[in-house]
């Protein structure tokens, strides 16, 4: 007998990866409730079989309506920028993804997928492939919200698990590139634009990133596998790529000087927390041009291994990292 099609709810639908998920599960015939706020740009959302339910993460009753009569929850919303007070991505990437999970149970949602991020191990030198098994960051870098956003919302997620609240899967992409992207690649635009020309780091840094369509692809596939609950996945390219190739490609493409020379990471803690401040202190709109968090990406080695997911969701990626570049570019 043939399986009715799966009722997905998706958070963070407005967004860069819960757009491109929303589309991607609607094509593939899933029936997709998009959850958005009502100051959100949904325009990517308007020509697809989709249906915009209206709320907000810090509204328990709405979280309630948007997940009746839903199979999954994908879990995409979350404080992705690298600049700002705790107190936002704690409300938003914590007590959000809390009220969620309650709403979820409380409606007896059959599945929930968290998209989590590769900062859960800490944005820091390994020195070893980075697998599932790596420990969380509890103590990472005090000015560094987003580790601590994500290893708080994803422990939540386990703890809800362990409690039988709700049935997770959680997937760990790394950096994500590709069209509407608002985050990775706008923020090596305005590296490349400040007029301090200086990478931390080594030139022949492994950066970790994959390209939204394999990244959306691998949560397509976990979705439609129940025998992944319980489990998490690590999403990122397999083809290596270095720092210093991706901002050549991101140069040459906007006509901009690369950066020739590179720092001890180290040393760029201070200017650039000093930097951050500034921007604050003056009131400035939007984020710097070189934070603390783009330092720490670029400026440590990289190896993110994805053989679990390889063997289990039997993903692998394409990594046309070109093409996902020129499509972010374009619209930026």
């Amino acid at each position: 007998m043939e399986r009715p099609p799966l009722r997905v709810l998706v958070t963070g639908a407005s967004g860069f990866i819960g757009g491109h998920t929303c589309n991607v599960l609607s094509q593939a015939g899933a029936t997709v409730r998009a959850l958005v706020r009502r100051t959100s740009d949904i325009r990517h959302l308007e020509k697809s079989a989709i249906e915009i339910c209206y709320g907000d993460l810090s509204d328990p009753d709405s979280l309630r309506s948007a997940c009746k009569n839903i199979d999954i929850v994908v879990h995409t919303a979350a404080v992705v920028g690298s600049f700002g007070d705790w107190s936002h991505y704690y409300e938003i990437g914590v007590l959000g993804t809390e009220r969620l999970i309650e709403a979820a149970h409380q409606e007896g949602v059959a599945r929930f997928v968290h998209l989590s991020s590769i900062a859960v191990y800490g944005l820091k030198p390994h020195g070893k492939p980075v697998t599932e098994s790596v420990e969380f960051d509890h103590v990472p870098q005090s000015w560094n919200h987003y580790v601590r956003e994500k290893v708080i919302s994803e422990e939540l997620i386990w703890k809800a698990h362990a409690a039988g609240k709700i049935r997770a899967t959680t997937l760990r992409p790394s950096i994500v590139i590709g069209a509407r992207d608002r985050n990775a690649v706008p923020r090596m635009i305005d590296m490349l634009t400040f007029p301090i020309s200086l990478m931390a780091g080594k030139p022949s840094n492994r950066l970790p990133i994959v390209c939204i369509d394999d990244c959306v692809d691998a949560i397509a596939r976990v979705v439609e596998k129940d025998d992944t609950i319980g489990k998490s996945y690590n999403i990122s390219g397999h083809r290596h790529i270095a720092v210093a190739d991706v901002l050549q490609l991101v140069g040459n493409k906007r006509n901009l000087r690369v950066p020739s020379t590179y720092l001890p990471t180290s040393l760029l803690f201070a200017p650039v927390g000093l930097l951050e401040w500034g921007w604050a202190k003056i009131g400035k709109s939007g984020e710097p041009p070189i934070t603390r968090i783009s330092i720490v990406l670029a400026g440590y080695d990289y190896e993110i291994s994805c053989q679990r997911a390889h063997q289990e969701l039997g993903w692998f990626p394409k990594d046309e990292y070109e093409s996902a570049l020129e499509a972010a570019l374009a619209t930026v």
